[in-house]
C-alpha cells in the first residue's frame, strides 16, 4: 500500500507547529504581557483575553505560549484547563491541581471554597507559579454561573489577602468573544482589565500557508500539491475583503479537511490525494448540494454549471477549470440543447450567483492566456458526477 504519512500527528487538533504563521503578532503580545510576572514571578498578577471565531488559533497559540514560558522560566508553569471539559468551579480547580502535581482529594463532599484553599495552601507550600488558561471560558460561565469565573479572575488577590506574600498566577482566558465579560460583576471586570488579543479570521491565502506548512511536516513528499491545498483554503478561509462574514477563517477545520483527504487516499491505496479524495471528506464534514436547490436555478445558469461539472470531470486530477474553459464548453451545450447562449457578462453573473450559493468556489490565478490573470473554479463539496445527475442528462 503507498504511503501518504510520514507524521500524521502534525494534522492532529493537539499538535502544536514549530512555527504559527500568520499568528507571530499574537504570540508576541502574549510574550510581552507576561514579561515581568516571567522575569520576576510573583511581582504581579497578568490577565490577558485570548478571543476570535474558531479555529482563529488562539487555542494553539496560547499552548505556544506555554511552550516558551517552559523554556524562559524555571520556576513558572503552564496550565491549560479545558472548560468545555471542565464546567464547573470544582472541576477546574482539580484539573489545576493535577497539572501542577497537588493532591487535591477526587471525592466528593469538599465545598469550592475548601478546594480554593487546599489549592492556595499547597501553592505556597511547593513554592509554585503558574500561567493558567482558560480554554472556552464561556462554558464555565454558562454553565455554573458568572461568580464561578470572578473567583478565577481574582485568583491571585485572593491569594495575597489570605496572607500569601506574592502573586502565584498569572491568567489566560480563551473565547470566542466577549460576552462572557458583560456577564460579570462590576469588581471581577475591573480586577479582568482590558489586555484583549484579537484573532481576525483566517484569509484563504493564509489558511493555504498554514496547510502548506502542516502538509510539509505531515505528508511524504509527492503525494499531494498545491492546487489540492488551494482548493481546501478556498472553503475554509474567508475572502479578505469580506472579513465582517460570520462564518469561515477557520484552519482547524481546514487541517481536517487535509486529514480525512490523506485517510481517504490511504485506505482507497491512491498514491497520492485526488480532488476526489478531498470532496468526500468535504461532503463528510457539510450538508453538500441539495437537489432542490439544483432543479430552481434558471435554465441558461444550470447549464453553466453542468458545463463546470463536465469541464471538471474531463480534467479529474486538476481540482481547478479556468472560466475559459467552462465557457466553451457551456457554447457547445447550448448548441446541443438548441438555446441561444448567453453573453460572457451574463456567465460572469452566473458564476458569482453559483459561488454566493455555495455551488462551486473561485480564486483569481495568474497563470491565464498570454501572462494575465485567470477566474479558477472548482466543485469542492460534491463529486462532479453527483451534481451533473441533480443538474441533468447531458448525453
Amino acid at each position: 500500500m503507498p504511503r501518504i504519512f510520514k507524521n500524521e500527528a502534525a494534522l492532529t487538533p493537539e499538535y502544536i507547529p514549530s512555527k504559527l504563521p500568520h499568528r507571530e503578532e499574537q504570540l508576541k503580545q502574549l510574550e510581552t504581557y507576561f514579561s515581568g510576572f516571567l522575569e520576576d514571578p510573583g511581582s504581579m498578577y497578568p490577565k490577558v483575553v485570548l478571543i476570535g471565531r474558531p479555529g482563529s488559533g488562539k487555542t494553539v497559540t496560547s499552548r505556544k505560549f506555554g511552550n516558551y514560558v517552559v523554556r524562559s522560566s524555571e520556576r513558572v508553569r503552564y496550565v491549560h484547563v479545558s472548560c468545555f471539559l471542565n464546567r464547573t468551579l470544582s472541576s477546574v480547580l482539580k484539573d489545576i491541581g493535577v497539572q501542577l502535581n497537588i493532591a487535591i482529594p477526587k471525592r466528593g463532599g469538599f465545598s469550592t471554597e475548601e478546594l480554593l484553599k487546599m489549592l492556595l495552601d499547597m501553592v505556597r507550600e511547593k513554592d509554585i507559579y503558574a500561567i493558567v488558561a482558560l480554554d472556552d471560558v464561556f462554558h464555565l460561565v454558562n454553565n455554573s454561573g458568572p461568580h464561578a469565573l470572578g473567583t478565577l479572575i481574582r485568583l491571585g488577590e485572593e491569594y495575597v489577602s489570605r496572607g500569601g506574600d506574592k502573586y502565584r498566577f498569572g491568567l489566560i482566558l480563551i473565547s470566542q468573544d466577549l460576552t462572557f465579560r458583560d456577564q460579570l460583576d462590576r469588581s471581577s471586570q475591573s480586577a479582568l482589565g482590558n489586555a484583549v488579543i484579537r484573532f481576525e479570521p483566517y484569509t484563504k491565502d493564509q489558511i493555504f500557508e498554514i496547510l502548506l506548512a502542516r502538509a510539509q511536516e505531515a505528508l511524504i513528499d509527492g503525494v499531494y500539491d498545491e492546487e489540492i491545498l488551494e482548493m481546501i483554503a478556498d472553503v475554509a478561509g474567508v475572502d479578505e475583503h469580506l472579513m465582517d462574514e460570520h462564518r469561515g477563517g477557520d484552519a482547524r477545520y481546514a487541517i481536517d479537511i487535509l486529514w480525512r483527504a490523506s485517510k481517504l487516499a490511504e485506505m482507497k491505496g491512491a498514491d497520492r490525494i485526488l480532488p476526489e479524495h478531498v470532496r468526500e471528506a468535504i461532503k463528510n464534514t457539510l450538508r453538500g448540494i441539495r437537489s432542490d436547490e439544483l432543479r430552481m436555478l434558471p435554465l441558461h445558469e444550470k447549464i453553466f454549471l453542468l458545463a463546470i461539472v463536465r469541464s471538471l470531470m474531463k480534467n479529474p486530477n486538476s481540482p481547478y477549470i479556468p472560466f475559459g474553459t467552462a465557457e466553451d464548453e457551456y457554447q457547445m451545450l447550448c448548441e446541443q440543447y438548441g438555446q441561444e447562449p448567453r453573453k460572457h457578462t451574463q456567465l460572469w453573473e452566473y458564476l458569482r450567483d453559483l459561488n454566493t450559493k455555495g455551488f462551486v468556489e473561485t480564486r483569481t490565478s495568474s497563470k491565464g492566456m498570454r501572462g494575465g490573470r485567470t477566474t479558477l473554479i472548482s466543485i469542492p463539496s460534491e463529486p462532479p458526477g453527483n451534481v451533473r445527475g441533480g443538474v441533468g442528462k447531458d448525453n
